[in-house]
C-alpha cells in the first residue's frame, strides 16, 4: 500500500484540472523523486513504479506548459526512463491493446480510480475499468508494463513538443 495514496492522486488531479493550490512544481518534483526510489527498490512493486509514473503522466500539462524549464526537464527525463526500463522492455506481453492505444488524453479521467487500484486502497475493481466484455481483462491492460510505459512515452512527447521552452 502507498502512503498517502489518496492525498497524492487528488492533489495530482487538482494540478491536472488547474486548481491546486500548493506550489506546482515542487509537487511535480516529488513525484520525480518518489519514482526514482519506487524503481530504485529491491525488489521493486510495479505496481508502485507505476503509481508513480502515471501520477507524472497525470501532471504532464503542468510540465508541458508551465512548469520551469529545469523541473519540465526532470519530468520528461524520469518518464523516459521510467518507458525504456528493461523490466519494461524485457516483458512479454500477450494483450492486443492496451488502454495508451486509445486517446491517452481522454483517458487520463480515470487516472483517479486507476492509482486508487494501484495504491491498494480502493473501493473500486479492476473491472470497473472495462468494457463489459473485457472486465477481467482490465486490471492486467492497466497494470501491464507497456501500458504505463506507453502513457509514460506520450506524457513525455508532450512535455517535449512545448515550444515555451527555450
Amino acid at each position: 500500500m502507498i502512503a498517502n495514496a489518496e492525498e497524492l492522486t487528488d492533489d495530482w488531479e487538482s494540478i491536472r484540472q488547474g486548481y491546486f493550490l500548493g506550489e506546482h512544481d515542487e509537487t511535480l518534483l516529488e513525484c520525480v523523486e518518489q519514482l526514482r526510489r519506487a524503481r530504485a527498490a529491491a525488489p521493486r512493486d510495479p505496481d508502485e513504479t507505476a503509481f508513480f509514473t502515471l501520477g507524472l503522466v497525470l501532471m504532464y500539462g503542468h510540465a508541458a506548459g508551465e512548469a520551469e524549464p529545469g523541473v519540465a526537464d526532470e519530468a520528461e527525463a524520469a518518464l523516459l526512463d521510467a518507458a525504456s526500463d528493461p523490466a519494461v522492455v524485457n516483458h512479454a506481453c500477450a494483450h492486443a491493446a492496451h488502454p495508451c492505444d486509445d486517446d491517452p488524453d481522454g483517458q487520463l479521467e480515470s487516472f483517479e480510480m486507476v492509482l486508487s487500484l494501484l495504491a491498494g486502497d480502493s473501493e473500486y475493481t479492476w473491472g470497473d475499468l472495462g468494457r463489459k466484455d473485457q472486465q477481467h481483462e482490465a486490471g492486467s491492460r492497466w497494470r501491464c508494463p507497456h501500458n504505463v510505459a506507453g502513457f509514460a512515452r506520450w506524457a513525455a512527447a508532450a512535455i517535449r513538443r512545448d515550444d515555451r521552452r527555450a
